[in-house]
């Protein structure tokens, strides 16, 4: 089993302005426009890339070539950002309205949709280990929310620990509003890039603990 964790790469504020600026752009960057963007050394920049792809804030690709040679690598978010201020109080007023509703359902159909791309989406790219890179993207978000997310993964399940729900308040006066939510998040998450993963959130599975597990599918597990 392998260990996740991602706290630390948001921790610098230059990955973080980094990070900022890739999100902000109308289109994926390469290495030379993000040094003219952040004023940071090449260096600095392919060092921070790497860190948050391994985190599974940011992925590479090949872009477009001109002339001879390699294309260049083009980078882009895989993360939406989150909004910091007024969530907590917007979430308990929209959780209350929503657990009179008895809408569960639709809290997780929001959260899917909070995380769906506007137009068509790209096909995913087919990834080695979708177990892992499920379980690296889901902790990249997870982190970026505040959950203090541990993870651990294998070829054909993952495991996610959340330690701290950033409204946990909410949570425990409306779980099915709150979790069904985070629940939508994670799997829109895993529909949309991993498709051969399935993804189930476990709400207070363990005293001040959440769980988060990845399964590989029956139609994507490996031959035995």
């Amino acid at each position: 089993m392998t260990e996740h964790v991602s706290y630390s790469a948001l921790a610098v504020p230059s990955r973080r302005q980094l990070l900022d600026g890739i999100r902000t752009a109308d289109h994926p960057l390469t290495v030379k426009e993000l040094v003219t963007r952040t004023g940071m050394h090449p260096n600095t920049v392919r060092f921070h890339l790497e860190v948050l792809i391994e985190a599974g804030f940011v992925s590479g690709e090949p872009g477009r070539r001109h002339g001879r040679g390699r294309p260049q690598t083009i980078y882009r978010s895989v993360t939406p950002p989150v909004p910091a201020s007024g969530y907590q109080f917007l979430s308990q007023v929209l959780a209350a309205q929503l657990d009179q509703s008895r809408a569960g359902g639709l809290a997780e159909e929001a959260g899917r949709s909070w995380l769906r791309p506007e137009g068509t989406p790209a096909s995913p790219a087919p990834v080695a280990d979708p177990v892992g890179a499920a379980t690296t993207r889901a902790l990249a978000l997870f982190t970026e929310l505040g959950f203090e997310p541990v993870g651990t993964s294998d070829s054909a399940s993952g495991l996610i620990d959340l330690h701290a729900c950033p409204f946990l308040d909410v949570a425990r006066e409306h779980p099915d509003v709150v979790c069904g939510m985070h629940r939508g998040l994670l799997r829109e998450l895993v529909d949309t890039t991993t498709p051969d993963v399935v993804a189930e959130l476990v709400p207070f599975a363990r005293p001040g603990v959440c769980v988060a597990r990845l399964t590989r599918t029956l139609e994507g597990a490996l031959p035995s």
